[in-house]
């Protein structure tokens, strides 16, 4: 069944009214919705005008509700109580409901997860429900609370659309890397050696072309999922652009080393998420990402 709104009193008199019901008059209405003894008796004599019925009387100093009053209070006390507890179920849905994030499966399983505990000592009982993938997700449509991902400035994909906010989370340089023993047996000039070639890199070769690089020209070691980058690396299969910030822990470890390349690109890693409502553990997670990166 449709409602009329046009046919239903102002939303302000029917609080009014149920005020005056609930609490025996127009004095304890007034306290009830912090407004004055006069506002609420006007919004009563205005519901009775537009009903055509006469709803409250005053006896002496108190006011009594005739019978179509009380049935009128019968309903709204059922209509109110009703959607106060409907709010209340939905608003305590929200605040146990897992923070539903998306992001790149390097990022989910080499920066987020090994330090996941750290977030669950700040918020003690909370779910978080990462989803790992490679693809744009579309945050609307999923039901996301959060996208974590890379964009550079020239590309179209996965860039925010309407109905989605985007938040820088934080600028990083693009270095390339190596093993030491490739370096050693191949040189350092990173045209003359092997690039690692993984599914999904039209972005990566658009920005190793911005960095200098002769992409067509380059020899390729396929190694299938970029996943398998920081140990193709490590074994000497090949040089790859990866993360400055992260690749710093790797070389200071030994097991790299940075290549020279011609020119540097810079992206950056943005949070998208649905505008309006934010989940509550939405803007905390995305500064503890921050500091991670």
């Amino acid at each position: 069944m449709s409602v009329d709104w046009r046919s239903l009193p102002p939303l302000a008199s029917l609080r009014a009214f149920d005020a005056t019901s609930r609490h025996g008059g127009f004095a304890g209405a007034a306290r009830s919705l912090n407004v004055t003894h006069a506002a609420v008796a006007q919004q009563v004599r205005a519901l009775e005008r537009h009903l055509g019925l006469s709803l409250a009387v005053r006896r002496g100093r108190n006011v009594v509700l005739t019978e179509a009053g009380l049935r009128l209070a019968r309903t709204l006390a059922t209509g109110f109580d009703t959607i106060t507890s409907g709010i209340a179920a939905l608003q305590d849905a929200q605040a146990d409901r897992a923070l539903r994030v998306t992001t790149t499966p390097f990022l989910a399983e080499r920066i987020i997860m090994p330090r996941l505990s750290e977030f669950w000592a700040a918020y003690p009982g909370v779910e978080i429900s990462l989803s790992p993938t490679r693809a744009y997700a579309d945050v609307l449509g999923d039901g996301l609370d959060l996208a974590i991902r890379a964009l550079s400035s020239f590309q179209s994909v996965g860039r925010p659309g309407p109905g989605i906010d985007s938040e820088i989370v934080k600028e990083i340089t693009l270095i390339s890397i190596a093993s030491p023993a490739l370096i050693a047996a191949q040189g350092s000039d990173p045209s003359s050696l092997p690039w690692l070639w993984h599914d999904g890199m039209d972005v990566k070769l658009e920005l190793m072309r911005r960095c200098g690089l002769p992409v067509d020209d380059l020899r390729q070691v396929r190694i299938g999922s970029p996943n398998l980058l920081l140990a193709a690396v490590r074994q000497g299969m090949g040089v790859t652009i990866f993360n400055e910030a992260i690749a710093r822990h790797e070389i200071a470890a030994g097991g790299i080393v940075e290549v020279s390349l011609p020119g540097l690109v810079n992206v950056s890693y943005h949070a998208l998420s649905p505008q309006g409502f934010k989940h509550p553990l939405a803007t905390p997670f995305v500064d503890w990402v921050r500091g991670l990166l």
